[in-house]
C-alpha cells in the first residue's frame, strides 16, 4: 500500500513491527496469568468474568480492564491501560433494575519513554434505571448505549474481536443516549423481534466532552460531542435458530456545537455456523445544513478458528467509509488473530492496511489484552 525508501522507510517499518511484537509477547505472556478454569457455578462463588453476586442486597459487581499498544504510520507509538471499567447492577427480584458502568479511559499511557496518567478520563458511561412491566415492555430511564448497529451495544474489549474499531461503527453518531427508553420483546411465528424506541436530551441530562476520533487524534467533524435531542429506534429480528439476526436502525438527530439536523439509516447482521461468524454493518447519515456532508460506510468481518490451534482465532475485516464533512474516504482491510485462555479473557494482535486512510484510519499495528471480571 505504501512504498519503502531504501534508506529509512522499510527500516522503520521493521522496528515498529519488532517493537509490536515484542509488546505483543509481553501481553500474551500476560495473559497466562489468567486462572485456568472456572469453579463450579454450584458453589455460589465469584466465578471470571460473571461478576460477583451479593444476594442479600440485590447487587452484583463486575466490569472489565484492558491493555493496549498502537503504532500508526502518523503517530507515535505508545501503549495504554485504556480502560477500567466498574459494572454496578440491583434487581429487587421483581420489575425493578438498575444497572451502571464507571469507566477511567487512558488511565496510564506510556509514550515517547514518559509514563503519563494526564489524558486520564473518568466517565459514566451507563446509568439507568429500568421498570420491567412485561416482556414486551420495558421502561428505561438514564444514560445507555445509543442502539444504533450491534457494534455499539457490544463494545466492550473482552467481548470484540478486534483492537481497532470500524470507522461505520465510531464516526457519526454519538455512541450514548440520555432520556427516555422503551423496549422489549415480542414473540413470532418462528422467531423473536425486538425493539428500542428512545428519545434523547443529552445536552441537558449528560453534558460531556467530545467523542475521541477514530484516528486517536483531533479531526474536525468526525470529534463530536453528544447528541442534542435525538429521537431513534432499533429493530432485530432473531430466528429460534438462534443462528443469524438481522438489525435496522433508524435516529434523527441534532448534534453539539454542529448545525444541521442529521438523519440516520443503519442495517446490520450476524450470522454463525460451525464456529464461523460473519457479521457486518452498513450506516448512512444525510444532513439538512448544505455546506455539510454526507456521511456512510460499511464493513464486513469474518471470525474463524484456527483447527490446529485450539483457543486461536482468525480474524479479517474489510471496511469502505466515506465523510464528506472532512472530504475523506477510507479503504482499509485488518487482518488478525485472537486468542481466547477463557471466554472472558482475550489477546488481540492485528495489522490494518488501506487507501487513503492516513487521516481517517492510518495504517498500524495494534495489540492489547483484556479481562472482563
Amino acid at each position: 500500500m505504501h512504498d519503502c525508501d531504501s534508506n529509512t522507510g522499510c527500516g522503520n517499518r521493521w522496528r515498529r513491527g519488532g517493537a509490536a511484537i515484542g509488546y505483543s509477547l509481553f501481553l500474551a505472556l500476560l495473559a497466562q496469568i489468567a486462572p485456568a478454569g472456572e469453579e463450579d457455578s454450584s458453589s455460589g462463588s465469584y466465578q471470571l468474568g460473571r461478576g460477583y453476586p451479593i444476594p442479600s442486597l440485590g447487587l452484583s459487581l463486575g466490569g472489565y480492564a484492558s491493555v493496549k499498544r498502537v503504532d500508526l504510520e502518523t503517530r507515535q507509538p505508545f501503549a495504554e491501560i485504556s480502560d477500567l471499567s466498574l459494572f454496578l447492577g440491583w434487581d429487587n427480584g421483581a420489575r425493578w433494575r438498575a444497572f451502571s458502568e464507571l469507566e477511567i479511559g487512558e488511565a496510564l499511557v506510556y509514550r515517547g519513554g514518559e509514563l503519563t496518567s494526564d489524558e486520564s478520563e473518568f466517565e459514566v458511561e451507563r446509568a439507568y434505571v429500568d421498570y420491567l412491566h412485561a416482556d414486551w415492555l420495558t421502561l428505561r430511564l438514564g444514560k445507555a448505549l445509543a442502539p444504533i448497529g450491534h457494534w455499539n451495544s457490544i463494545h466492550a474489549d473482552p467481548l470484540i474481536w478486534t483492537v481497532s474499531r470500524p470507522l461505520t461503527t465510531d464516526a457519526g453518531f454519538s455512541h450514548y443516549i440520555s432520556g427516555l427508553s422503551l423496549l422489549g420483546s415480542i414473540p413470532g411465528e418462528r422467531g423473536v423481534w425486538e425493539y428500542q424506541a428512545y428519545v434523547d436530551n443529552s445536552t441537558r441530562l449528560d453534558p460531556r466532552p467530545d467523542n475521541r476520533s477514530p484516528a486517536g487524534e483531533v479531526v474536525p467533524g468526525l470529534e463530536i460531542g453528544p447528541f442534542d435531542h435525538a429521537v431513534g429506534a432499533r429493530l432485530v429480528y432473531r430466528p429460534d435458530s438462534e443462528s443469524w439476526q438481522f438489525g435496522l436502525s433508524l435516529a434523527r438527530f441534532g448534534i453539539e456545537r454542529i448545525a444541521g439536523i442529521k438523519h440516520l439509516l443503519g442495517l446490520d447482521f450476524q450470522w454463525r455456523l460451525a464456529g464461523v461468524s460473519l457479521s457486518g454493518e452498513a450506516l448512512y447519515r444525510s444532513d439538512s445544513n448544505e455546506d455539510a456532508g454526507e456521511v456512510g460506510g460499511v464493513f464486513l468481518q469474518a471470525v474463524a478458528p484456527i483447527s490446529f490451534a485450539p483457543r486461536w482465532y482468525f480474524v479479517s475485516r474489510a471496511e469502505r467509509f466515506r465523510d464528506e464533512t472532512v472530504s475523506a474516504r477510507a479503504d482499509t482491510l485488518s487482518l488478525g488473530l485472537a486468542w481466547r485462555p477463557l471466554p472472558p479473557v482475550v489477546f488481540k494482535l492485528e495489522t490494518r492496511q488501506g487507501r487513503g486512510n492516513e487521516t481517517l484510519a492510518p495504517d498500524g499495528v495494534f495489540s492489547s489484552l483484556a479481562i472482563l471480571f
